[in-house]
């Protein structure tokens, strides 16, 4: 069903993505400033995007590319296009207006200013979560983000898909994977317990992990992922350190360790080195159990990987994972 996920390792059937635009171009002014890693060339990431496209498209999935999903809607109901209007604060056509829906000018004395262009809206992942239950809009935890969430809400009801959102706290998309029976979400660094709550009242059982203060390793994407129903892939040593909280039914039932954690569930453990996770090997695309789309060629038995070279793109300080928005899987 749209707008639900049961398990990391369900087949994709839909994302969304957004193509970097001009908010990502004026960011490389400055690329620390918007949380970018590195400076890297705008017009290579973009054809780079393209080949993540095509690859995605190539495995059957839909896409829905945000601003276009926008406009569309705003183009047919005359209630979101006056929202959308009122966001932007400018008057124009919807397509128009879309193109400016990251960059919010304001309009002053003849001089047209853009206080904080959305530069991080192309890492799709981490306005939301996708859950059992529908959608989870999550709260940023960094200011240079905190309004990327309004155009997540836009997207979602241009959809017409309903959602809940995190109020106190913060929570990150980075930080979660469904895991059929129970939530696996990381803390500490981008999301933390008081976000995480609106999981742990569900009553299921849920995997709270500690992360390592890090500006580098700062989602559990950017260490761990899950390639399939039976493995799942981090480093090590992170896993081991790597304090876990279990709650189940509200309650905090027991504490271990991440490796502990996942072994007991039963998944293999295929680890990368902390080099390797820094070149986002971990930071991959589950579209089917046992079939991935990566940055990185991993070796894993019994898993398909497909390759997409996302060298400048990465430069944003992300992966594949981070990159798209889970719209339906199963």
């Amino acid at each position: 069903m749209i707008g639900k996920a049961n398990a990391e390792w369900e087949k994709l059937r839909a994302v969304a993505l957004h193509k970097p635009g001009l908010e990502v171009y004026l960011a490389l002014i400055e690329p620390r400033t918007f949380l970018y890693q590195r400076r890297f060339s705008f017009s290579k990431a973009r054809r780079e995007y393209e080949e993540l496209i095509e690859a995605l498209r190539g495995e059957g999935i839909k896409i829905y590319r945000l601003l276009h999903t926008i406009a569309k809607k705003a183009e047919e109901d005359k209630e979101f296009n006056k929202t959308l209007r009122e966001i932007v604060g400018i008057e124009g056509d919807p397509w128009f207006l879309s193109r400016f829906l990251l960059l919010k000018p304001e309009i002053r004395s003849g001089e047209i200013i853009i206080r904080n262009p959305l530069a991080n809206m192309y890492f799709m992942r981490d306005q939301q979560i996708t859950t059992d239950f529908g959608i989870v809009i999550g709260k940023m935890a960094k200011v240079q983000r905190r309004n990327e969430t309004e155009v997540a809400k836009l997207f979602w009801r241009a959809l017409n898909v309903k959602y809940v959102e995190v109020t106190e706290g913060f929570l990150e998309g980075g930080d979660f994977f469904p895991m059929g029976d129970f939530y696996l979400v990381g803390i500490g660094n981008r999301s933390d317990l008081k976000g995480v709550e609106i999981l742990i009242k569900t009553g299921k059982e849920v995997a709270v992990v500690h992360e390592e203060e890090s500006e580098e390793f700062f989602h559990l994407d950017t260490y761990f992922n899950v390639a399939s129903s039976n493995t799942v892939v981090g480093v090590k040593q992170f896993m081991e350190r790597n304090r876990v909280e279990v709650y189940i039914d509200g309650k905090k039932v027991e504490e271990t360790t991440l490796l502990e954690y996942v072994k007991r569930k039963g998944f293999n453990v295929y680890p990368v080195s902390v080099e390797e996770a820094r070149n986002y090997a971990t930071n991959f695309l589950t579209i089917d159990d046992g079939k991935i789309i990566s940055p990185v060629n991993l070796r894993i038995e019994g898993v398909d990987v497909i390759t997409v070279n996302i060298k400048n793109l990465s430069g944003g300080f992300g992966g594949i994972h981070c990159m798209t928005a889970v719209v339906e899987r199963g």
